[in-house]
């Protein structure tokens, strides 16, 4: 949650909000930055309380004092309010490294960027996706209204934002992102022959990967509940002729057509508890193999944990792309480093970019996409390291350039906290640090690092060899003389 919202919450607080305007009314005689200071108040200090009557240094105290306690009590318990939000804005740290990863490029879901100039043709279009959607289900529009009125209050409080709008501007956003949502659904799954040629998705199939890019943006949310709310009265399974799947199924059907994800867990997840679409997609993420260990006291890293590819190569570590559907399951033995192959497109930037800012905005949850750009971003510190990385195919020939590749990892590793103590991947980080500091490792890197090191020591050794059976030679014809 950014400042901003912070200074929000603190002038509206003790504040009543109602559509859409906040009361900033306090108790009476507080001195909260909002009420008039006490008497006299810019003429007592702490230097010249004493020249003031006693009443008035009395006066000037406690208004000070309330309102430092106040302001402290407000901030718990905005924060005990806050602790169940569930979509946040992109943090700080994480902000402006790639802005079409943060922000929507066609279509707003939410409030966070309704009204942007630039998203407004699209917005018109959303009409048509109620419009549709009415007719479709031939639902009553009143009864469609109050069954989304009903979680209004829910919906609220899922964002880590005051959201400043009536209850009707609320209501009227949650209902057209919703009837979107389940529209797109329809338009993917829909046989060919039953494409409305009306549909502004239908005259332009090129923003369909865009569309669904926008819907996994951190900022870009609604509740999944909400989605939930509409998908049994919209008729979407039986449209579309699979009346056996779930909501859940869908979606990840739907992502599934800009990124791989393994189909047995569209079964899996199907049914699974998610606050919004993001949420659904990176459960998909989690590693088969989850591996969690702590090293307490046994495991310390250095400053830079894991030296970068072109300090691992020649220290006798060989990189080999991993045959797995799960980009996070790395490994380590025998001295050589698997990593499954990656694709560094745009929609894996914003993949990344979202789900580490999800993870670093909820508390006590997981962090495997943290740990692995973390990761990463050792191995990965200039151009040479991606291009040796793409030479074992680990990172695809379909990514982007290799600046662009290396300059992403390096902001992402300065953008984020990470632990090395409590990473799925503290085992790797300590068995490659560990070999890097070995003995042989260091001859490695001494004496077999270049073509011309080996030449070199091949040649000393030759030498070697031919003077010892030079020196044999001599001693064996000197005896037989």
């Amino acid at each position: 949650m950014d400042h901003q919202a912070n200074e929000i919450e603190e002038v509206g607080d003790p504040a009543v909000q109602k559509d859409g305007i906040i009361s900033t009314a306090g108790p009476v005689g507080e001195f909260n930055g909002l009420n008039s200071p006490p008497r006299n108040y810019d003429k007592i200090g702490p230097v010249d309380a004493e020249a003031g009557s006693h009443d008035e240094a009395v006066t000037y105290c406690l208004a000070r004092v309330r309102s430092q306690l106040g302001k402290r009590e407000r901030e718990r318990s905005f924060r005990a309010r806050t602790s169940s939000r569930t979509i946040f804005r992109i943090p700080p740290t994480l902000h402006g490294i790639n802005s079409k990863a943060e922000q929507p490029e066609i279509v707003s879901i939410g409030p966070y960027h309704r009204g942007r100039e630039d998203l407004l043709e699209f917005e018109e279009h959303k009409w048509f996706f109620l419009k549709r959607f009415l007719h479709r289900t031939s639902l009553n529009m009143e009864s469609l209204v109050r069954s989304v009125a009903r979680v209004e209050s829910s919906a609220r409080g899922c964002y880590s934002e005051p959201v400043l709008m009536s209850s009707g501007d609320f209501l009227e956003m949650m209902l057209l992102d919703g009837c979107f949502v389940l529209e797109l659904l329809l338009h993917i799954f829909r046989s060919a022959d039953a494409i409305d040629e009306d549909d502004p998705i239908f005259t332009q199939p090129w923003i369909i990967p865009i569309l669904i890019r926008d819907l996994l943006k951190l900022e870009n949310q609604v509740p999944y509940f909400l989605l939930e709310t509409m998908f049994p009265s919209s008729g979407l399974l039986r449209v579309v002729g699979l009346e056996k799947e779930t909501l859940g199924t869908l979606v990840l059907k739907m992502f599934h057509l800009v990124y791989p994800i393994p189909t047995e867990l569209f079964k899996s997840y199907g049914y699974a508890q998610c606050n919004h679409l993001l949420d659904l997609f990176y459960l998909t993420l989690f590693p088969t193999n989850e591996v969690h260990i702590n090293y307490p006291q046994k495991y310390r890293p250095s400053d830079q944990s894991v030296p970068r590819v072109t300090q691992l190569r020649p220290s006798g570590i060989k990189f080999k792309s991993k045959k797995t559907q799960n980009f996070l399951n790395i490994s380590f033995r025998k001295r050589v480093l698997e990593i499954p192959s990656i694709t560094i497109n745009d929609f894996m930037t914003t993949m990344l970019i979202n789900c580490i800012a999800l993870e670093q905005c909820q508390e006590n949850s997981s962090k495997y996409i943290t740990d692995y750009v973390s990761f990463m971003s050792c191995l990965i510190n200039q151009p040479k390291d991606v291009s040796l990385l793409c030479s074992d195919g680990i990172i695809t020939r379909f990514s982007q350039d290799d600046q662009y590749v290396a300059n992403l990892f390096y902001k992402l590793g300065k953008g984020i906290v990470f632990n090395v103590d409590d990473c799925y991947l503290s085992k790797q980080f300590e068995e490659l640090e560990s070999y890097y500091d070995s003995n042989w490792a260091n001859m490695m890197r001494t004496y077999f690092s270049s073509p011309w090191s080996v030449i070199s020591v091949f040649s000393a050794f030759l030498v070697i060899v031919v003077t010892a059976t030079q020196t044999v030679f001599a001693v064996l014809g000197y005896r037989f003389h």
